[in-house]
């Protein structure tokens, strides 16, 4: 597993890497899949293995952002009130994903003070990088 290659974990020791490590199931995912909807209950969140994602936000205008970089973060909701999810994830190809639970995932932060604020400071940084994007692609009326 290359859990310690995701960019929100690089530099975490390893025996907290561990302990996430453990809270980590892998699934396969079809074209087509849904993985999440926009405003379901966020449960996981997901670094993608291996494919090709679309983050979808429904408006007046559709927004899609892709995920396709392999060690990619979303489902970031998960971890940030109302637990939401701010998109629907649909797999444009066949993916491989890792799924965290994110309720556990909080415990281990929460016996981690030092090392979950790094890693919460890089998800903000996940964050602002998608808001910058969708800033660009509301002003360029949907087109990259």
């Amino acid at each position: 597993m290359f859990i310690q290659e995701v960019e929100l974990f690089q530099g975490i020791p390893s025996h907290i890497i561990d302990e996430i490590a453990e809270l980590i199931t892998q699934e396969s995912r079809q074209a087509g899949d849904v993985i999440f909807r926009e405003g379901d209950v966020a449960d996981f969140l997901y670094i993608l293995e291996d494919g090709d994602i679309n983050l979808i936000i429904q408006g007046e205008k559709r927004l899609s952002f892709p995920v396709n970089m392999i060690g990619a973060v979303f489902g970031w909701s998960s971890l940030i009130d109302p637990n939401r999810y701010t998109a629907t994830a649909k797999c444009v190809e066949e993916s491989k994903i890792l799924k965290i639970d994110a309720e556990r995932l909080m415990r281990v932060f929460q016996r981690h003070h030092a090392e979950s604020l790094t890693i919460m400071k890089r998800l903000a940084g996940v964050i602002s990088t998608r808001l910058v994007n969708s800033y660009k692609e509301i002003v360029s009326g949907g087109k990259r």
